[in-house]
């Protein structure tokens, strides 16, 4: 019996092994016959014994000569930000396909295929399976699809609108003000080495949203002996919450509001991997934090919920507040009301339905969930990531800071006016460097959808050829290769100096450089579209929601489909604009009295670089800039959304007029 038993065990690998090339013969046949160009895996990128083994095999893998096989490359999950364009070029077209033996992959950074797939909802939608880890506290705008979504989207949207998109301006130019306050001291200070600028921009970012949006209005910790630590990736560490109004909630917490959050938020690699019954019992110290950060949030949403139904129902809420009382909103939807004396089910509402079922507890928590999870990193990456390349390029930062002069005079950050000031750093300098900081690290790398596993092949018009995508495909709107894509963008020369960014992508342009002028409508790469070409009329049946466009019209216009950094069509971010808003407000308030340079301390002291002249410290600096360039390259990895991971860069930040580097 037992020997039966031990031949049965042993024969399962051998077992899993024939099945796996079952699979793998099946589609390769499939991928075949849509004659596209297909690339072979021979195990899936997210097999999660290769994730394991991945790091301790890399070393001996790259003595081997697979190390450049194309197939090897696609191995790495992180493939679309390592490889930017360089597959695209190299398989000589703007859509491929790779198989494994556990599915077929169909990947795009052709604009014209993606503006056919992001305007087909029905037939492309997105696979809802990907997005369980987001469905933590219930279901929610970002996963769910079909009528479900179309309620969801329909209930959450009337929040972002431009009255609200004022309240996020405001509170970010209250933020900002307080983190520059935080890294420069006193006025007599005139520079300042930071090392927190990722920790601090998710830290600013939370304050923005949860004021905005839930009423939680939090300060900035003091810059005596309470500035925040920066965490390996990137994410806040808990902060004494002074003088914020967490006093609504109750004592019974081992968690402060932004310590459960963060530190959720920072535990989202062990969320992701493995299930919550689990995490709760795992003895692993990640483990055990990431369900502890679980039930610690989970009580601040229920709390949010509650005081706020409770606000409603007698009366002493009122709907047109001075916030964007998101939470509000979802529970209005829900139809609680003053005097409501019954509520919906805590059960997520399933219903596909005409008769729609109002939003559950835990729909409306799901939704704020997501809400905070994407709008807080998405904005706080572009703050970090605008940082270093202005930093980067001096020549840029300059112009950006004589734009904001322009715009703002010599009035106080207090005299800022959203309607009017907004559209002119939009639609100015400060958004083309917004747009390029965004067309080079998106939010995201790639954007998901699929072929129903259950529905029947789906064409796509690809170089004027109709090809058949099969059921059961995935597909990735790659946005780190689209937004490269040379048969897509006018490019220039590349530089001259310090040889190419990329080493295999672009390396006969300039398209992988960070050069906000590319957008200016007076360059000559910024002269040949027009105002119609991105962005279509939307579907008819699609939600109505003001959630503007992702570059201003005043701005150069791609294709459509080659800028997708909040996506397109149906299931364009609804909260871009919120985004936009936040990110302006912060660049100039930031920019209109400071500047940001590049760290060089390992290069040579503040003392040393006063006593240099101009050529040895244009030397330092390009190894500065070197360093950073291999830091960009090497540590930006996406999970949620794309970050520096496992690193920190540090910045000299100092007064306008106190430059050490003028290049």
């Amino acid at each position: 019996m037992i020997s039966i038993f031990a031949i049965a065990l042993l024969a399962l690998p051998f077992i899993y092994f024939l099945q796996s090339c079952w699979c793998l013969r099946q589609n390769i046949a499939a991928a075949k016959a849509t004659g596209l160009p297909y690339v072979v895996l021979p195990w899936d990128n997210l097999n999660l014994p290769w994730l394991i083994l991945r790091p301790i095999l890399l070393p001996y893998i790259q003595l081997l000569p697979i190390r450049d096989k194309l197939w090897f490359k696609l191995l790495s999950v992180n493939w679309p930000w390592n490889e930017q364009y360089t597959i695209f070029h190299w398989l000589g077209c703007d859509s491929f396909i790779h198989v494994s033996p556990v599915g077929i992959f169909f990947h795009t950074a052709d604009p014209a295929v993606i503006d056919q797939i992001t305007n087909k909802r029905t037939e492309f939608p997105k696979p809802v399976e990907l997005y369980g880890a987001i469905n933590l506290y219930g279901k929610n705008v970002v996963s769910t699809e079909g009528n479900l979504w179309k309620y969801h989207r329909k209930t959450v949207s009337p929040p972002f609108n431009e009255k609200n998109n004022r309240l996020v301006w405001l509170e970010s130019l209250r933020q900002a003000q307080a983190m520059v306050s935080g890294w420069m001291g006193n006025e007599s200070k005139a520079s300042s080495t930071v090392h927190t600028v990722a920790a601090d921009a998710m830290r600013l970012s939370l304050h923005v949203i949860s004021c905005a949006g839930f009423g939680v209005k939090l300060n900035w910790p003091s810059s005596e002996g309470q500035s925040p630590q920066k965490s390996v990736s990137g994410s806040i560490s808990p902060m004494p919450e002074n003088t914020s109004k967490e006093s609504q909630f109750g004592p019974d917490h081992k968690m402060s509001y932004t310590e459960a959050l963060s530190t959720l938020l920072d535990s989202m690699v062990w969320i992701l991997i493995l299930p919550m019954y689990l995490l709760k019992i795992l003895p692993l110290k990640g483990a055990k934090t990431a369900y502890s950060a679980y039930i610690e949030w989970g009580k601040y949403l229920h709390e949010l919920l509650h005081n706020k139904r409770n606000a409603i129902t007698t009366g002493q809420d009122q709907a047109e507040g001075d916030g964007m009382d998101l939470m509000g909103f979802l529970l209005r939807a829900a139809n609680v009301t003053p005097n409501t004396s019954s509520f919906p089910s805590e059960k997520t509402s399933t219903s596909s339905s005409k008769q729609q079922a109002p939003l559950s507890d835990a729909d409306i928590m799901g939704n704020a969930f997501v809400f905070l999870l994407a709008g807080h990193e998405t904005a706080a990456n572009s703050i970090h990531f605008s940082l270093i390349y202005l930093a980067m390029n001096p020549r840029s930062q300059r112009r950006l800071q004589a734009s904001l002069d322009r715009i703002f005079g010599s009035r106080p950050i207090s005299a800022w006016d959203y309607e009017r000031d907004f559209t002119a750093l939009f639609s100015g300098f400060a958004g083309a460097v917004l747009a390029e900081e965004l067309r080079l690290i998106p939010p995201v790398a790639s954007i998901p959808k699929c072929v129903l596993r259950d529905g029947a092949p789906q064409p796509l018009l690809i170089n004027e050829k109709q090809y058949n995508i099969p059921p059961a495909t995935y597909i990735n709107l790659i946005s780190t290769a689209a937004h490269r894509n040379p048969n897509a963008w006018p490019a220039g020369k590349p530089r001259e100096h310090d040889g190419p960014v990329h080493p295999t992508s672009n390396t006969d342009n300039d398209l992988e450089e960070f050069k906000p002028e590319r957008w200016l409508r007076d360059t000559p790469s910024g002269s040949s579209t027009s105002d119609t070409e991105q962005h279509a009329a939307p579907p008819e049946d699609a939600p109505s929601t003001s959630t503007g466009t992702s570059s201003s019209s005043a701005h150069y216009r791609p294709p459509r489909g080659a800028y997708i950094p909040f996506s397109e069509g149906y299931r364009a971010c609804i909260g871009r604009r919120f985004g936009q808003a936040e990110v302006l407000a912060v660049l100039a308030v930031i920019f209109r009295t400071c500047s940001v340079e590049l760290n060089v301390d390992a290069y040579a002291s503040e003392e040393e670089v006063a006593a240099m002249g101009e050529e040895e410290r244009r030397k330092v600096w390009g190894m500065a800039k070197r360093d950073v360039e291999k830091v960009l390259r090497e540590k930006t990895e996406m999970i949620f959304t794309m970050q520096l991971r496992g690193t920190s860069l540090g910045f000299r930040v100092c007064r306008r007029g106190e430059e050490r580097f003028s290049l």
